[in-house]
């Protein structure tokens, strides 16, 4: 910032607020919410995927 500028007073108040809170540290994901990868049975990835209530991500790629 230049000198003499000044931010609007909620910008300032959020920039002092994250200033003095420190770093925040996200909590450890459970075992059980772990990725899983099920190679060529995209019926048994889709029925996993909603039975533990996760999305289901489809990775395809070509060899060209």
């Amino acid at each position: 910032m230049l000198p003499g500028m000044r931010l609007p007073a909620p910008i300032a108040v959020l920039a002092a607020t994250l200033a003095l809170a420190g770093p925040v540290r996200a909590a450890a994901a459970p075992e059980t919410a772990r990725a899983r990868s099920i190679a060529d049975d995209y019926a048994r990835a889709r029925a996993e995927a909603r039975s533990r209530g996760v999305p289901l991500v489809v990775d395809v790629w070509a060899p060209w």
